[in-house]
């Protein structure tokens, strides 16, 4: 053990002379040192503190904006993997009326087979979903003919004024 001592407590640079000039050295602002060049660093601007409170406030809020769309994202994904995929939608076009079949059975009237015994409802929230297309349908081929009068197109308000008056007679008329 007293060898071990011995060759820790030997002078181990005795022989070396190290000239002290050679010990102080100038760094140019430019270079860079080992470590900043491997990593990758560049030279910082020093900014304002609120510069940096407002950077960080910036990144902090893309953050949360890109985590939001993710999860948007993710629902959609979500949504359509719930949505049942049909392979051939060919016999579902084929069964649906086309777009001028509808139109041509809109201008023409309806006949109804059958005669509702139920008055309809006066408030149009109070009706059914098929109560109120028929109302919207029996309006919209009303607004043809007046649209298509000539007394109308001469004089709308003389027109609308003699239609109220056969109306009011109608609905008099009707009462007795």
């Amino acid at each position: 053990m007293g060898k071990e001592w011995a060759f820790v407590n030997s002078d181990v640079f005795a022989g070396t002379k190290i000239d002290p000039s050679a010990l102080v050295q100038k760094l140019d602002p430019d270079t860079r040192s080992v470590a900043s060049v491997r990593r990758g660093a560049e030279a910082r601007t020093v900014l304002p503190k609120k510069e940096k409170l407002k950077l960080r406030r910036e990144r902090w809020l893309q953050k949360i904006e890109a985590i939001k769309l993710a999860e948007q994202k993710r629902k959609a994904e979500r949504r359509r993997r719930a949505t049942v995929v049909v392979g051939d939608l060919q016999p579902l076009r084929d069964a649906l009326p086309e777009l001028l079949e509808l139109e041509a059975a809109g201008r023409q009237p309806r006949t109804r087979g059958r005669v509702s015994s139920r008055p309809r409802p006066a408030e149009f929230s109070r009706m059914s979903a098929a109560q109120r297309l028929q109302l919207l349908e029996e309006e919209s081929a009303r607004f043809r003919e007046l649209l298509a009068n000539p007394t109308y197109r001469a004089s709308p308000l003389l027109a609308i004024g003699q239609r109220l008056a056969q109306q009011i007679q109608l609905d008099s008329g009707s009462q007795l």
